[in-house]
């Protein structure tokens, strides 16, 4: 019934022009846009959304009511309001995405963007509507900001030359691994001539394993075992598309063995919460930042001469783009209004502006450069990288002005996975992987940071991990990408 009335609804819309929404809302019944999102609800948070009602009034007769939330916070309250099955219009979400799809939690948007979504439908590319279609229809609009995995260290040059520490190896040409291992041993010399202000050099965890020998995780998390290869210069001895446990191979031993040969010679923390950081200028920290684009802002922020070391390529997976998405749910009363609420985020700059950093002149100003530069203290905050329009919104003073422009570029970088789209069903090893997910909890991260002696507790890793049944989840996620290729028409 839910949808019949909403069918309804949308006939008489599709009555009306398309040009002749923006030019006549007059023709549209008030409506209110109930929007969970990313932010922190400040002392202007209010007198924004009242901007933004003018606007939205005026384009189609809407108006915002808009949730703002830490992450974790929200996620927990998608849950909750996914569940209960109350009525809203947008949300974020991210790597539950599959799973919401399969409760029937979101709205199916195909129509909905050849209709009311011309600004989205001209400016993404392909990939990103691939990476977000389950069975054929696309349940999430991505954030269009390059999501991939690009994980680099930044090396502070000027520690290094106060430290009498060669750093040429960053430049040199050298492939992956001999780069690799000439940063261990770079990290191990700063140890040495003590360039360890705060009691270490640097930190490690998963991330840079995954950024070393790139794949594709099929749970979408990266932390799950049961990945395919990505790249032909990431794990030895697998075909394409063969799924694998990525932590029962010599890469990942030889890593784990490095992080702990880094942290006895004391050039990690031996605290599991604590990590390198910029801000308090230790020698080498690790970012997730594509194309490096925050690394100029990085040097202006800190007075530091940075370098970067790539530790691989930038690659593109389906749990990459599932990190920052924006859907429509199921018990909207008008999707097709919060549809054009969020072509209007990708097609109207100034609007973009205004979501995104608030009012000019109260909320931000613009530096000598033209950047975007929050007054202070803040009175407004939201999360930008959730939110629609990443790439329409003028760039703040942690970006660069050319960003677009840089952004277009990096594209032609990116290596694409195989398998952009797959999402698996976990509903047949739901026991094995909530018993798996146990086992990665207490054993992956002391190895990845160098706290555990792999000589002792990676085979109980691996003996933890065929125990919960990882052979049995294995079996079954190759079986559903391999009819999953065969529907996609990539495999006979």
């Amino acid at each position: 019934m839910k949808k019949l009335s909403f069918l309804i609804a949308l006939v008489m819309l599709l009555a009306i022009p398309g040009a002749m929404l923006a030019a006549d809302a007059s023709k549209l019944e008030p409506y209110e846009i109930v929007w969970y999102t990313l932010g922190s609800e400040r002392e202007g948070h209010q007198a924004v959304i009242d901007k933004i009602n003018e606007y939205l009034t005026e384009k189609f007769n809407a108006t915002l009511k808009m949730y703002v939330n830490t992450h974790n916070d929200h996620l927990q309250k998608l849950q909750l309001l996914v569940s209960a099955r109350e009525k809203f219009d947008i949300c974020f979400v991210s790597g539950q995405y599959a799973n919401y799809v399969s409760q029937e939690a979101f709205y199916p948007l195909k129509e909905l963007l050849n209709e009311y979504g011309p600004a989205l439908m001209e400016t993404y590319p392909q990939n990103l509507w691939d990476s977000v279609t389950i069975n054929g229809e696309i349940y999430a609009v991505p954030v269009h900001k390059y999501s991939c995995s690009h994980y680099y260290f930044i090396i502070n040059m000027d520690a290094a030359k106060k430290a009498g520490v060669d750093t040429s190896w960053i430049t040199a040409d050298l492939n992956k691994m001999d780069r690799w291992n000439a940063f261990v041993n770079y990290v191990l010399e700063m140890k040495k001539a003590g360039a360890d202000t705060n009691g270490f050099i640097t930190s490690m965890g998963s991330q840079p394993f995954t950024a070393l020998f790139p794949n594709e995780a099929m749970t979408g998390n990266s932390a799950d075992p049961g990945v395919v290869i990505l790249g032909d210069d990431t794990f030895k001895g697998f075909e394409r598309n063969q799924v694998f446990n990525q932590f029962a191979t010599e890469e990942f031993a030889g890593y784990v063995r490095d992080a702990y040969k880094l942290a006895q010679a004391g050039a990690l923390p031996l605290d599991p919460e604590t990590t390198a950081k910029l801000d308090q200028h230790d020698p080498v920290v690790s970012v997730q930042d594509s194309m490096a684009k925050r690394l100029a802002g990085y040097e202006k922020t800190y007075g530091a001469d940075f370098e970067p070391y790539f530790i691989s390529y930038a690659f593109q997976t389906t749990d990459k783009i599932y990190g920052a998405m924006n859907a429509i749910s199921d018990t909207s009363d008008d999707p097709a209004r919060a549809m054009m609420f969020i072509n209007a985020l990708i097609e109207d700059k100034d609007f973009a502006n205004l979501v995104f950093y608030g009012i000019e002149g109260v909320n931000w100003n613009r530096n000598a450069d033209g950047q975007i530069e929050m007054t202070d203290p803040k009175t407004y905050s939201m999360t930008t990288w959730s939110l629609p329009g990443f790439l329409t919104a003028e760039p703040d003073i942690s970006l660069p002005l050319d960003m677009v422009d840089r952004y277009n570029a990096f594209a032609k970088e990116l290596v694409p996975a195989d398998n952009l789209g797959f999402a698996l069903d976990e509903g047949p090893i739901m026991i094995e992987l909530a018993a798996i997910r146990q086992v990665v909890a207490e054993y992956m991260e002391p190895l990845c940071k160098g706290l555990a002696d792999p000589d002792t507790e990676l085979p109980k890793f691996l003996d933890a991990l065929e125990a919960a049944g990882v052979d049995t989840a294995i079996a079954e996620m190759q079986r559903q990408l391999d009819a999953w290729r065969t529907a996609q028409g990539y495999d006979k």
